[in-house]
């Protein structure tokens, strides 16, 4: 009925929570397919076994029910039930592992560009996670302002990640991810991010203290900063950057 194996490897769950959640939804569809209070156990063989325990009128009856009894309604309610109770053990382990990038620069390829509207991105995130697919959003409003309209699919861009939130879209859930183009930490992340390329230059901290995204920035620095690392970063935001050296 359902190869636990292929599943696990689909949504990216140990085998052992794809046959708990398995046996979970198959106790509950059935009891609500059949009218009655179903368990659905796995022997030491791994074959499974259904119980009635009670009819619909309340009566403790305790028989068990052939695999055969499962027709095909009751599969289709059983399959619809596994997949959402995956995807929100999913969605909810992607979430307590991708918290960490809020407020993180990270790079990502436009997927979709809509006129007016967000920009669909698919994320290229270094560290302890980088699910396969992980796609965030970069609302009209957060992005620069001389760059709205000339985003195409293909342009790999740098971002910073403003909020990560489980949410339910068409009745499934989903990480919502919100990128952005116009912050001052935008700033400061890439002027980091490239400052500390240079091990000696590790305790180097910035602050960008103010930013007319797409213009103009003003960066207060503990240290010199390299200029090729100014101009790198002006460069990509297409931007003049002024470094102020905080004494």
């Amino acid at each position: 009925m359902f190869d636990v194996r292929e599943v696990a490897d689909i949504y990216g769950i140990p085998e052992e929570t794809v046959k708990a959640e398995l046996l979970k939804s198959l106790s509950n569809s059935l009891s609500a397919v059949f009218g009655a209070e179903i368990e659905v156990l796995s022997s030491e063989a791994d074959t499974l076994e259904i119980y009635s325990y009670r009819d619909s009128s309340g009566d403790l009856q305790v028989r068990s029910l052939p695999i055969s009894s499962i027709g095909r309604h009751a599969i289709r309610r059983i399959r619809r039930d596994l997949s959402l109770s995956l995807a929100k053990i999913r969605v909810l382990r992607d979430y307590d592992l991708s918290r960490d990038l809020i407020g993180r620069v990270v790079e990502g390829i436009i997927m979709k560009a809509v006129n007016h509207g967000s920009l669909s991105i698919r994320l290229h995130a270094n560290g302890p996670y980088n699910p396969r697919s992980m796609v965030g959003s970069c609302p009209y409003r957060f992005q620069t302002p001389k760059e709205r309209g000339t985003y195409r699919p293909g342009d790999v861009l740098s971002f910073q990640v403003l909020k990560v939130t489980p949410v339910m879209e068409n009745g499934m859930p989903r990480l919502e991810i919100t990128l952005g183009r116009n912050g001052r930490e935008l700033v400061e992340g890439l002027i980091i991010k490239r400052v500390w390329e240079n091990p000696s230059c590790k305790d180097v901290k910035t602050r960008c203290v103010k930013r007319i995204a797409g213009a103009y920035s003003e960066v207060v620095s503990t240290a010199p900063i390299p200029r090729d690392a100014i101009k790198s970063v002006s460069d990509e935001l297409k931007e003049y950057i002024r470094v102020v050296r905080k004494s």
